[in-house]
């Protein structure tokens, strides 16, 4: 047996539980095959297409089968011999040559944003072999949160296997065939603790400790450390300390050799209370002693929702770009969190019937061409600005209209998906274990970026359509291939037989979504993952619920409901910071127009004008978009802040920011309007525009201290007047009750129709 595969069969791991596998037309089907998805065409080739798929090599042992995870903090590790940099957080690593780099780097402040950037002169140590040159960094297992490392030597005869996970001050080794050399990026201070086989120390400014077996001996020089381990114990872990205090070090050695193994999320939503609760469990493997905890430092998201109490945190913080992590021991922490609600739309309330009708009848009801080359992203933007419009329509009873925007939604959509336009095509990757759509743009097809981003447009026009043709949205006919497209970005179910990841986009532990597929280094810069538009992708995680309602699927809407709810919190702490209390102090600015893995950048990807700035992270504005109206005072120092750098009011995106305005003086927002309808922007509509902000300015302000025990649902507060809200898309009438969030009272009671929004108004509320 080869070191390689000696050390693949000694530190097996698990990538999660496998469930009942879906699609097995994809994952038994033959290369080069077209395989039927109820009605859809999927192809497993891109021959004679003139497309192109992800690169065919992935940078892993063949431990790991199956489906790879991309769009995670680690993704760059399967992208390419040696890994980008990584921010587990609190530590930050990146595979080299020489072997695993740590650092923990400072947040730093600069005009453009704040970061907490690897840069490689500036690492605090570096933990190899010796004499061990790096051939590869090898993606040899992960869980929900952690990855698993193999470094094997150019010769093949070595290895190191390292292991990091988000949240963990620990990094766990072992070794094959070499012993540890830990290289020290700076002049060390050494503190003595009374165990021989413990290394503590003090390097640029940061503590850390390393915990081998019994019977380790260190050599020191000037380069590092020499690591001489007994034959049989072949393991090493390294923490990051707080401080080196004894009964700091105490704590940390209690935990160094309960090696994490796996990593698994769970979630429930519980309809009676709209909470959703989330467990993260560690699995772990003592290698020495019984000890099966751990310590883990949390997000700010997490600690504000965890169940433990106050004094149960360990007293020891650390410094991120999210704000302080605060550290927990233990098997498991579980979170409680408040969904807020969504709606498919609003209700009528008091737009004026005759502008709707006349705007309704300008509106081109087709699917209009691209402001840039044709791709995913544009169509789907063209199926919700037309599915936004549907139930305006109906609530209009323009039932002509109605049916026109819904074929033609479905013609187009059926073109792409069906094989019936040549030049469409839908392509199952079984490397990657991706449905990549084509035509394409924005790195969607070469690294996977934006799945989330460019899918859930479809998905949430398909809901559109499913609430009224529940024969399109059959599995036989179109509902399988709108399935895939969720399974592709939001696979709730784990296991290698799977045919996509789990949760691709989906990071559970940072509790966002991540654009880039690759996260790989762009040059010098070093940023880690990231993500602009965080409206977008908490509007394909409403696409899943509102999919999910429409069609029956309880999996698919909870896992909606889990996603949402989990990135509205993360929203409003590391793109908005809505309390003050996470961006750094000299940050001048009260918004993160995107989040990277080291930070935060007061930018686009694509320019520098201020309306597009802060309306990327407003678009779409949908029934999903209430969260903005959670906390007005901020939505309108947001808006004010848009204006100031803008020169004055929005020019270009005065649909999307007057919709945000709405959500807080919804009187000022119809007054703009009616003194000159803007111009759309591409996937929205006058028509919409109109409906959206006219409808609030009768319904008044989101009130989130309410919720119910149904899915959509919404609660508004005009003076002394409260309506509630509700749909139903079910094929049965239903009661909803609304109850304080705080307490669970019941407030307000009423019946909801089939296939019906219902809105009942009551005073001194």
């Amino acid at each position: 047996m080869t070191v390689l595969a000696l050390c693949a069969a000694l530190l097996a791991g698990c990538t999660g539980k496998p469930a009942s596998v879906p699609f097995p037309e994809l994952t038994e089907a033959e290369e080069g095959a077209e395989v039927r998805i109820g009605q859809g065409v999927v192809r497993t080739s891109l021959d004679g297409t003139g497309y192109q798929p992800p690169q065919p090599h992935v940078y892993k042992t063949d431990r790991v089968t199956g489906p790879i995870p991309t769009n995670d903090w680690w993704s760059s590790l399967a992208w390419g011999p040696f890994s980008g940099a990584m921010y587990p957080h609190p530590l930050v690593i990146r595979v080299g040559p020489d072997g695993l780099n740590v650092a923990y780097p400072p947040v730093r402040t600069s005009s453009g944003g704040f970061h907490a950037l690897y840069k490689h002169s500036e690492r605090d140590l570096t933990v190899g072999g010796r004499g061990h040159d790096v051939d590869d960094g090898l993606l040899n297992g992960f869980g929900d949160w952690h990855v698993d490392m193999l470094l094997p030597n150019k010769e093949g005869t070595a290895a190191i296997r390292a292991t990091s996970a988000h949240g963990s001050p620990y990094l766990y080794f072992t070794f094959e065939g070499t012993d540890p050399f830990v290289t020290l990026n700076g002049e060390a201070t050494f503190e003595e603790t009374g165990h021989a086989h413990e290394a503590v120390f003090t390097v640029n400014g940061h503590a850390y400790a390393l915990f081998a077996p019994a019977g380790t001996s260190w050599i020191r020089d000037a380069g590092g450390l020499t690591v001489e381990l007994p034959e049989d114990a072949r393991y090493v872990s390294l923490a990051l300390l707080p401080d080196t205090r004894p009964e700091t070090v105490e704590t940390f050695r209690r935990y160094a050799y309960s090696f994490i193994t796996d990593t698994i999320v769970s979630w429930r939503y519980d309809e009676e209370t709209s909470r959703v609760e989330t467990t993260y469990r560690f699995v772990t493997k003592p290698m020495e002693g019984k000890e099966k905890g751990t310590l883990t430092a949390l997000y700010p998201h997490q600690w504000k929702h965890v169940t433990v109490q106050a004094d149960d945190f360990l007293p020891y913080g650390y410094e991120s770009p999210r704000g302080v992590m605060k550290v927990l021991a233990g098997e498991s922490f579980r979170t409680v969190m408040t969904y807020p609600g969504i709606l498919p739309f609003l209700p009528a309330a008091g737009a004026d019937e005759a502008r709707l009708r006349e705007y309704l009848a300008d509106e081109r009801v087709q699917v209009l061409p691209s402001p840039e080359a044709e791709g995913t992203y544009w169509y789907g933007k063209n199926y919700n600005r037309l599915a936004q419009l549907i139930p305006i329509a109906r609530q209009l009873g323009e039932s002509e209209t109605e049916e026109q925007l819904r074929q033609t939604i479905r013609e187009d959509m059926e073109r792409a998906l069906t094989g019936a336009d040549p030049a469409r095509i839908a392509y199952y990757d079984r490397i990657w274990g991706t449905l990549n759509l084509y035509p394409t743009q924005f790195g969607a097809d070469l690294v996977l970026n934006d799945h989330h981003f460019h899918y859930g447009y479809w998905v949430l026009a398909a809901a559109m359509l499913a609430y009224e043709d529940a024969e399109w949205a059959r599995s036989d006919r179109m509902g399988g291939m709108i399935e895939l497209l969720i399974r592709d970005y939001a696979n709730w179910e784990r296991g290698e037989d799977q045919p996509f990841p789990f949760l691709r986009t989906f990071d559970p532990y940072a509790g966002h979504s991540w654009a880039s597929g690759n996260a790989t280094d762009i040059n010098s810069y070093s940023p880690g993952n990231n993500q602009e538009s965080s409206s977008e992708a908490l509007m394909a995680a409403a696409a899943l619920i509102l999919w999910g309602d429409a069609t029956g699927n309880r999996a698919i809407r909870d896992t909606g409901i889990y996603l949402y709810t989990t990135e509205v919190e993360a929203v409003k702490n590391y793109w908005l910071d809505t309390e003050n209390e996470h961006f750094p102090e000299a940050y001048e600015q009260d918004y993160a127009p995107i989040v990277v893995s080291a930070g935060g950048e007061f930018r686009t990807w694509w320019t520098t004008n201020p309306e597009e700035i802060y309306g990327i992270n407003v678009l779409p504005v949908t029934g999903a978009s209430l969260y903005w109206g959670h906390d007005p005072d901020y939505a309108r120092k947001f808006y004010d802040d848009m204006a100031a750098l803008n020169g004055g009011p929005p020019q270009e995106w005065r649909d999307i920011l007057g919709m945000l305005r709405a959500l807080y003086d919804p009187s000022g927002a119809l007054a703009d309007f009616e003194a000159s309808p803007p111009v759309p922007e591409y996937g929205e509509s006058r028509t919409h525009t109109y409906h959206w902000i006219a409808n609030l300015n009768a319904l008044g302000r989101v009130d989130p201290s309410i919720v119910a025990d149904t899915p959509l649902f919404a609660v508004f507060r005009r003076d002394d007047r409260v309506t509630y809200a509700a749909y139903n898309g079910g094929d049965k009438p239903i009661t909803v009750t609304f109850k304080r969030a705080a307490d669970g009272a019941k407030v307000h009671t009423m019946k909801v129709p089939a296939k019906e929004m219902a809105a009942e108004t009551v005073s001194g509320g």
